[in-house]
């Protein structure tokens, strides 16, 4: 279940993951999974992803799993843009070694947004999960409150230079050029999942209704029924994404 590690450079910054390979399939599509912002340090025990990306490869997906720079075995500080860097890194090693037919992006929260930025620039990606993720970092208030979430990213070590960033305006202003809904149009007309708890406790659920009436087709909006922020714990969410993302499998050409 632990899968294959892989390392990239991103910025000269070393950024490492897992992958799983699906049995006998070449150039089988590759699903990226994106984490999303960490609030607090990772829980001993708690495997994250990467049962999910095992049954991804299960059902014939090569899928990827990575920390983002400042997260995780990944080197580096935490950085908006820098994440969609990354994630360009990644692609860029995935395309090189395997060739994949297709490449979908799931992400969550943060990592939604960054999955929906980065589609609209990059026409390799074929497809977006984006599960939980803001219009607007607004619903954060990293920027109303900027000095509690610097202090709480060095401290959780999601930061861990003390002198970054070098400019808190700067850096700011990354989560602006990012916001997902600055950019979801440009997704289409690759197919979209958008995934919301409707009781999201961090991200308002208005957050999904504003991506997907500015998103273009093909685009579907799925609500869970009394779900939280957490989707990647909750299953109905995973069968919702493994029913998606099947189908659209079955649609490559």
């Amino acid at each position: 279940m632990q899968g294959e590690r892989f390392e990239v450079k991103s910025d000269g910054l070393r950024i490492r993951g897992r992958r799983f390979k699906p049995a006998g399939e070449a150039h089988a599509p590759a699903v990226l999974i994106l984490h999303g912002i960490p609030r607090s340090k990772p829980t001993a025990g708690d495997p994250g992803y990467l049962p999910f990306a095992q049954e991804l490869a299960e059902m014939g997906f090569l899928s990827l799993f990575f920390n983002f720079r400042g997260a995780g075995e990944s080197e580096g500080d935490f950085s908006i843009k820098g994440w969609s860097e990354d994630l360009k890194a990644v692609i860029d090693d995935l395309e090189q070694r395997y060739s994949p037919r297709a490449v979908a992006l799931l992400g969550f929260s943060g990592g939604g947004s960054i999955a929906i930025y980065n589609a609209a620039h990059d026409p390799r990606i074929s497809a977006v999960v984006s599960a939980s993720s803001p219009a607007t970092f607004d619903a954060l208030g990293i920027e109303q409150q900027v000095e509690l979430w610097l202090k709480s990213f060095h401290e959780i070590g999601l930061i861990r230079d003390p002198a970054f960033p070098a400019s808190v305006p700067a850096w700011l202003r990354e989560f602006e050029e990012i916001a997902p809904i600055a950019w979801v149009d440009r997704v289409s007309p690759r197919p979209l999942l958008i995934m919301h708890g409707e009781k999201d406790e961090i991200v308002p659920a208005k957050h999904a209704q504003m991506l997907y009436e500015k998103a273009g087709e093909p685009k579907e909006l799925h609500w869970v029924a009394e779900g939280m922020h957490r989707l990647r714990v909750d299953p109905r969410a995973l069968e919702r994404v493994k029913s998606w993302l099947g189908k659209w499998k079955e649609g490559l050409s």
